[in-house]
């Protein structure tokens, strides 16, 4: 007996698309927020396509100035209808779900670039936050941070010369070692997508910068997923 893939039921289709006929990849369908010192609450991913400012979960006073981390690109979102991933993408469904950091990088001397995280941005972001995924408003898996691995980003340790100091480049767990799912996450073109990042109640992010750009970073929520699209 042969395999047989769980998609959903295709049952809305462009009218510009060819009739009976569907394309099959494996894809990333992802999106992002910027987190930064003093964020609390919760925010919300795959709500805001390209095009439009990157959601924020920072503390008062602060806000990120690096030009990556203001407006959606096809770094930060594939997404290009706010909430659904429409005929531009189609049906899928998510085998398994990864969650990255931004890596800061070190100078010669051992000190952090102005965005992206170190060592206590990590380990503060894998202690305080949880993700929800949810279709059609209805939650479908839920978890620490720390329960949905990095997809990828760098790894390692960087020795720096100038004042023998050793600095570990962290990460969400291991990259590659994503959650998998041994039941797929069924996703129709017209499902409301919605992820939730939140930080725990009365908690909230201490990192390295307190004040200005407050060591603003991207999150990226990634769902790798087998896609069925239309052909044109």
């Amino acid at each position: 007996m042969g395999s047989k893939v769980l998609l959903p039921d295709a049952r809305f289709r462009s009218p510009t698309a060819v009739e009976g006929k569907a394309d099959m990849r494996d894809e990333n369908i992802y999106s992002s927020l910027v987190i930064g010192h003093g964020a609390a609450g919760q925010q919300k991913v795959f709500t805001v396509p390209q095009g439009q400012a990157i959601p924020r979960l920072v503390g008062s006073g602060i806000a990120p100035t690096a030009a990556h981390l203001l407006t959606h690109s096809e770094l930060t979102t594939n997404l290009t209808k706010a909430g659904e991933a429409g005929s531009a993408l189609g049906d899928f469904s998510v085998r398994a779900i990864g969650i990255n950091f931004e890596s800061g990088y070190y100078d010669s001397a051992g000190a952090l670039n102005t965005y992206g995280m170190g060592q206590q941005e990590v380990n503060e972001t894998l202690s305080k936050t949880f993700f929800q995924f949810k279709i059609a408003g209805k939650k479908q898996i839920e978890g620490a941070t720390f329960m949905f691995p990095a997809s990828g980003g760098a790894f390692g340790s960087i020795a720096t010369t100038e004042n023998s100091v050793t600095v570990s480049q962290v990460s969400n767990g291991w990259p590659g070692a994503v959650r998998r799912l041994k039941l797929p996450i069924l996703v129709a073109r017209t499902d409301t997508i919605e992820g939730v990042f939140g930080i725990a109640s009365s908690a909230s992010l201490a990192f390295s910068v307190t004040t200005g750009v407050g060591q603003c970073s991207l999150v990226w929520v990634n769902l790798w997923s087998l896609v069925k699209g239309d052909v044109r």
